[in-house]
């Protein structure tokens, strides 16, 4: 039997809502079904997966249109292209769990209210609405003549510290394009702007400590004879608030941020079984949201130079064989777009804007921007205002918009009959 596809935004965006894509949960339904759609239009998909335990239920998509060229055939069959330049159209697959939110409509089926001519659904505006818009264009991509390629990068949990992006661009790293490393000319981010321009978000890293103590009945506490887990675990903490208060007063600012710094924070922490027992372990978790990635690794110095200089002698003191252990967890690079780029003054004469903005949540530009050095914008349909709510929803207006401006976009970069000038 032969599948029927999708033809516009709103069947395609009724289409990926209905897959439940939490990022606890597999979103190889949803890329199997789009690799499955580029398949029947000619075009080969790869899936890039992941490490570990989610390489059998989490994969990147990764497309190339390439420039012009004849359909696949049987002397030809369909395979990937590689090449470079041209644009990437970038979004992520996952969205925020609906648990304890009060949805007015099933999150995981599109409800469209004329009233605010406005489409419903966990995933509208973060960000399936963009996504949505790209696979509604690829007919019309497909039928322009095109000097350059179009690459699709869609990445599976970003909501949980953009952990599926990094293979992506690990894979993109070892591509060689007649022997040079694959780039592009420019990369657009389909994160939620309300179709304004943002080049720039903090990046983010996160650790946990690990503070291990020796236990005894809280009755003979404090004799030489145990060591407090959760006593060092708050000198830490205070160190770490001491370290956070010097950066805001005197680390780098930004002043397109609402907050302009680096800030710090300890977010969770865990320890002892008892109240009537010394606690033998104790865990906490602490980020911050860098603005440079040294600002990141010098918070990491520092505190580990005080636990070597300070809380580990006097750990040991009272239990020789007390350990504290400073545990790099997931992190993502900061954006720092240029306003001045050729790429940036296109995406923002094709916005109607005259300015750019910044985003404080965190995104995957700075992969592109960052390690792959390609020029990179974030621009989207969703609002901010909406995004991870209930009742999330995307207007019309600005899928619309958005529609217009990606096939702009995507003309002026890549079109026969265009030299990617204003």
């Amino acid at each position: 039997m032969t599948t029927s596809y999708p033809t516009n935004y709103r069947e395609w965006l009724e289409k990926l809502v209905g897959f439940n894509t939490i990022s606890s949960r597999s979103n190889l339904p949803l890329v199997h079904y789009v690799r499955d759609y580029l398949a029947s239009v000619g075009v080969a998909a790869v899936l890039v997966p992941g490490e570990g335990a989610e390489r059998d239920t989490h994969a990147n998509l990764w497309v190339t249109l390439p420039p012009t060229a004849p359909p696949p055939s049987a002397a030809r069959p369909l395979a990937p292209v590689w090449c470079s330049g041209g644009l990437i159209l970038s979004g992520h697959t996952d969205v925020v769990p609906v648990a304890g939110q009060a949805w007015t409509t099933d999150p995981f089926r599109l409800t469209y209210r004329e009233a605010d001519r406005c489409y419903y659904g966990r995933g509208t505006a973060d960000m399936k609405g963009f996504l949505a818009v790209v696979l509604a264009l690829t007919p019309t991509f497909l039928a322009m003549p095109r000097r350059a390629p179009i690459h699709y990068a869609f990445s599976y949990n970003e909501e949980i510290g953009c952990l599926g992006v990094p293979y992506l661009i690990r894979y993109l790293q070892k591509v060689e394009v007649n022997g040079k490393p694959f780039t592009a000319d420019g990369c657009l981010v389909g994160e939620p702007t309300g179709m304004k321009v943002n080049i720039g978000n903090k990046g983010i890293c996160m650790w946990e400590v690990k503070v291990r103590g020796k236990p005894i009945h809280s009755s003979r506490a404090m004799l030489g004879t145990s060591c407090n887990a959760i006593d060092y675990a708050a000198q830490l903490v205070m160190k770490i608030k001491e370290l956070a208060i010097a950066i805001r007063d005197h680390g780098h600012h930004d002043e397109r941020y609402e907050c302009p710094f680096a800030c710090v924070t300890t977010g969770l922490i865990s320890g002892g079984n008892a109240v009537n027992t010394v606690p033998e372990h104790c865990s906490f978790s602490f980020s911050i949201r860098i603005l440079k990635r040294e600002e990141a690794l010098q918070l990491e110095k520092d505190l580990q130079a005080y636990v070597e200089a300070t809380v580990l002698p006097e750990m040991r003191r009272e239990f020789a064989d007390a350990t504290v252990d400073i545990i790099r967890g997931p992190n993502f690079p900061a954006f720092n777009g240029d306003e001045k780029a050729p790429f940036t003054q296109q995406a923002m004469h094709l916005c109607h804007v005259q300015k750019t903005g910044t985003t404080s949540g965190g995104t995957e530009a700075g992969f592109f921007q960052e390690t792959l050095n390609i020029p990179t914008v974030i621009s989207g349909p969703g609002e901010g205002r909406y995004i991870h709510l209930a009742d999330e929803r995307v207007s019309v207006a600005l899928m619309d918009q958005c529609m217009q401006m990606v096939k702009d976009l995507a003309t002026l970069l890549t079109s026969a009959g265009k030299q990617g000038n204003l």
